[in-house]
């Protein structure tokens, strides 16, 4: 570490520097390049409540997004099956369409909706994950009811590093990925392949749909749930000078699907294929004229094309053949002035999103529809008793229009458009205080507003239909807990860690679906929706090799519908009791883990007709580095219990996958 000592003149330096101040003097310590870059989210002034996980809880795992972030306190995640299968997240209590899903900032939900799919996300290319519960910080363009979760990608280092990767493992599950990073001095690079794919054809109980008469009940393979899919992210940066910088980031991703039928037959073929490109442009420029501002300005365009194919109408309505391409280009910039005293932060943001359907069967062609969203917020962060206490009063101003032009009835046959012009005011304040070096406390009310997506408002791929009358969801959250962080001055404890959260969330026009008899949803209002809950997460480092890990969030979700068979109801689709713990144990080059997670009291329908089992699921791994080889062996659902996160769509049972990184 070096340390620079110099006079104080009316400059403040950038956050990639971290200063303290002692009356005339200024104490900088580097840190490393890729801690921190203008744009990201300070943690340390952040008043809500966040996780972080870094690289290093998932690094040579054969595990997707959505099972790393699932075992986060206050995080539920539904599977449509194995790996690879349809993946949504929810944040105490949220639907997935109210959890906004980021990739270095640049917003993954789009106009189309139907929640971002974390399938469709390699962790290959993710250095970290961050979660920011009911609370989103005013570096991301748009924020919702439930929350935030950002992925931060991979960014170069300094020198030359090289790792390959290759895995198999249950239900012929196998994987590969390479990556490479230089940086000799100001330009440098970074690549990161990655290909996966699974047959996912695991035996399952099928009750054949008539789940009150076991005697019909069959034990099958899985049929027609196989996937293969790659990812491709590329970028290059240049250091113009000490304090501007230019990042040109590509991500190339494709995925090849196939979708059982609700009765499994071994006759279906349908087919669902996605290809997305992100592309990113982003100059950072710090120390800017005589306030010292730091700039990040990121110009973003991505194209998503998705192709549904299910010509004998084994899934939906009937025969259909469908494309979906959404186009989207944007930009984004960010500023923040920081003084002794406080951080002001400015975000603006525009973006442009087309929505093309087609039908490729030729019967109908619906048009296009289009959305333009602005987004402008200010905040400031006011540090106050020697920074103990810090106040963080926000307001994010945001402006929809929609030209609706791909709606049609249940037939087929386009429907008028029509448009759609609305602005919403969304205004937060946080508070965190530090009354002890060992205890914070911290507080935070937001309101948040969510226009209907285009799936909810026009239907998708037969298994829903439109609604054109939707109104905008609105709501308001309020939390409040404390984080209590000790290291014992004994030999058995090194540390002990405990946070615990009241959380509560109450929204209006809340959009949630409902079946009719043949299964077919269709979105609607609902008059209110209530939730409230706990989160108490407890982490306990010992006896210098291991760590005890336990959280559990306990929630009620509320329906208030003006549907009397609804209102009282629990909401579908989320568990009011989840846990977790893990026990960790580390020597020398071996780590080993062992955790058992419980979801219990999770309804599959509006009026509570069909309660979820209970979940209980036990997993096993442990690694092995020996430099320049990582061998990691990993046991899932050693309980072999089958579990569906949604109604008609099993798990797989227990498995087993072996990984072995190589890095140069």
């Amino acid at each position: 570490m070096m340390v620079a000592i110099m006079t104080v003149p009316d400059a403040v330096p950038s956050r990639a520097e971290k200063v303290t101040t002692l009356e005339s003097i200024v104490v900088t310590a580097e840190t490393p390049e890729d801690v921190f870059q203008t744009g990201d989210v300070d943690t340390e002034q952040v008043p809500g409540f966040f996780t972080v996980i870094e690289r290093e809880e998932f690094e040579g795992k054969m595990e997707n997004l959505a099972e790393v972030i699932e075992k986060e306190v206050g995080v539920q995640v539904r599977q449509a099956g194995g790996l690879g299968s349809f993946s949504s997240v929810s944040l105490r209590g949220s639907t997935s369409d109210q959890v906004m899903v980021f990739m270095d900032g640049v917003l993954l939900n789009d106009a189309s909706g139907g929640g971002v799919d974390l399938s469709n996300i390699s962790l290959s290319d993710v250095e970290a994950v961050e979660i920011y519960r009911g609370v989103t910080p005013v570096n991301f363009g748009r924020a919702s009811i439930g929350g935030v979760v950002n992925i931060r990608t991979l960014r170069s280092r300094k020198g030359l590093k090289a790792h390959v990767t290759g895995g198999y493992g249950s239900f012929n599950t196998r994987k590969a990925g390479g990556f490479i990073n230089h940086k000799p001095g100001k330009w440098d690079y970074l690549i990161s392949a990655d290909y996966t794919g699974s047959d996912n054809d695991f035996k399952f109980l099928n009750d054949k749909g008539t789940w009150l008469n076991p005697n019909d009940d069959q034990w099958e393979r899985r049929n027609n749930a196989q996937f293969d899919q790659a990812d491709l992210l590329a970028k290059v940066g240049y250091d113009l000078t000490d304090r501007v910088r230019l990042d040109f980031m590509n991500q190339w991703f494709s995925k090849d699907q196939h979708l059982p039928s609700w009765n499994n037959s071994d006759q279906v073929n349908t087919t669902l294929d996605t290809q997305r490109n992100m592309t990113t442009l982003n100059l950072i420029a710090n120390g800017l004229g005589p306030l010292h501002l730091n700039t990040s300005t990121r110009l973003r365009y991505s194209w998503k094309q998705e192709e549904y194919e299910d010509l004998e109408g084994h899934i939906g309505l009937g025969r259909e053949h469908n494309r979906y391409t959404t186009t989207r280009g944007g930009i984004n910039f960010f500023m923040e002035w920081l003084t002794a005293w406080n951080t002001l932060s400015l975000m603006g943001d525009a973006t442009y999103e087309e929505y093309s359907p087609e039908d490729l069967l030729g019967r109908t062609n619906p048009s296009d529809s289009n959305r333009t969203t602005f987004s402008a917020a200010i905040q400031d962060s006011v540090l106050l008793m020697e920074e103990a206490l810090i106040i963080t009063p926000a307001v994010r101003y945001t402006h929809m229009r929609d030209e609706l032009e791909s709606a049609v009835d249940i037939f087929g046959n386009p429907l008028a458009g029509r448009s759609r012009d609305e602005g919403h005011v969304s205004p937060q304040i946080g508070a965190k205080f530090r009354p002890l070096n060992w205890l914070t406390l911290r507080a935070n009310v937001a309101r948040y507003v969510r226009e209907p997506s285009f799936f909810e408002l026009f239907g998708d791929r037969g298994f829903f239909l439109g609604n054109p009358d939707l109104r905008a969801e609105k709501g308001v959250n309020f939390d409040i807990g404390f984080e209590a962080n000790c290291t014992p001055e004994n030999p058995l404890l090194k540390r002990v860690a405990l946070t615990g959260v009241y959380f509560k969330s109450d929204v209006d026009d809340m959009i949630t679906r409902v079946y009719d008899a043949r299964g077919i949803g269709k979105s609607v209002n609902i008059s209110e929706a209530h939730i409230d809950g706990i989160e108490a997460e407890l982490h306990i480092d010992f006896l210098k090799y291991f760590r005890f890990v336990a959280n559990a969030t306990l929630q009620q979700p509320v329906n208030r519908s003006r549907v009397s068979a609804f209102n009282g109801r629990k909401l579908p689709g989320i568990y009011q009791k989840s846990y977790l713990r893990r026990i960790e144990g580390r020597y020398r080059g071996l780590k080993a883990y062992f955790e058992y997670l419980v979801e219990k009291g999770m309804y599959y329908d509006a009026p509570n007709l069909r309660e979820a089992p209970d979940k209980k699921e036990a997993n096993a791994g442990i690694s092995w580095l020996n430099a320049p080889f990582l061998f990691t062996l990993e046991g899932k659902n050693l309980g072999d219990k089958q579990y569906e996160d949604f109604n008609g769509y099993p798990m797989p049972g227990r498995s087993f996958y072996f990984t072995v990184k190589y890095t140069f």
